[in-house]
């Protein structure tokens, strides 16, 4: 059997007062019964643990050593409670949030600034992957919250919409389709395409919305994220299908042109994501929360 936190606290007290009397008035106990606890340590241990010279309790090397380590202990446990309360109130612990490249560049910092100005104790770890890989990081529990911007069916996976987003093909400003500035998917049948690697939302979106007007058009180059397609594009490799997020900069500053494809609807919607049946820390409850509040 092992030394209870109770009589470890009491022979620290013993040892600070060097008093059974004292420590009983403390503790409001019986002097008898704070010699029962100390002898039941030294019983426990095998050691003497103090001597008594006349009225005044003196620690031997094994009380000396016990005490030491008794209130190490004690402040461990003392900041193990503090720890736990801050983790219970959402101010402490860690949080690790998955989230897609669109989303992860353009959409969670403001996010997190947030979050950080409410629960500064909480420490943040952000993965940031494709919408296949974020999804898989989710069902493994190795994010507590995803944010996902492609298409999700999972019976394993919550999945609630918190955001809008559009979609919009984008062309070098000097391309043949910059001038009307309005195509019908079946004029993008032969241009080459600059695409997100695949399991990418962005492009699975978009590749499917022209996949159902029947066009498949060829693929030029894929690349890791938004940002690297939409300067490829600028640089008259292909043209795209972006998030509006990703390309805004650029078609302000007039380095990309905006087409709009009359027949096809590229509107979509970013995700919040949980494992169905897995409780949330209250962190994790405190960012899902707000991300509910930003729709």
């Amino acid at each position: 059997m092992s030394a209870t936190l109770v009589q470890l606290e009491t022979f620290i007290e013993v040892a600070a007062l060097g008093n059974y009397t004292r420590v009983a008035e403390k503790f409001h106990l019986t002097q008898p019964g704070v010699t029962q606890q100390v002898r039941a340590l030294e019983r426990q241990y095998g050691v003497t643990l103090v001597d008594l010279v006349g009225r005044r309790v003196v620690l031997t090397d094994a009380g000396r050593f016990l005490a030491a380590r008794a209130r190490d202990l004690l402040g461990a446990m003392e900041a193990l409670d503090r720890e736990m309360s801050e983790f219970a109130a959402a101010r402490g612990g860690v949080l690790r949030i998955g989230a897609t490249l669109t989303i992860g560049s353009y959409v969670l910092p403001e996010l997190l600034a947030r979050f950080a100005a409410a629960r500064s104790g909480v420490w943040v770890q952000v993965e940031v992957a494709n919408n296949s890989a974020t999804a898989a990081r989710i069902r493994a529990g190795e994010v507590s919250v995803a944010l996902v911007e492609g298409p999700l069916t999972d019976q394993d996976l919550v999945i609630e919409p918190f955001m809008p987003d559009a979609l919009c093909l984008v062309v070098p400003p000097d391309h043949r389709l910059a001038a009307g500035g309005r195509v019908v998917a079946a004029d993008l049948a032969d241009e080459p395409f600059v695409w997100r690697e695949r399991g990418s939302g962005t492009r699975a979106i978009a590749e499917a919305a022209l996949a159902g007007a029947g066009v498949h058009p060829p693929t030029a180059l894929e690349l890791p994220s938004g940002e690297g397609v939409a300067r490829a594009v600028e640089a008259g490799l292909g043209v795209s299908i972006l998030s509006w997020l990703v390309v805004e900069r650029a078609v302000t500053e007039r380095r990309l042109e905006v087409v709009e494809i009359a027949d096809l609807d590229l509107r979509r919607t970013f995700r919040l994501v949980t494992a169905r049946g897995r409780t949330l820390s209250p962190a994790a409850r405190a960012f899902a929360a707000l991300v509910r509040e930003s729709a």
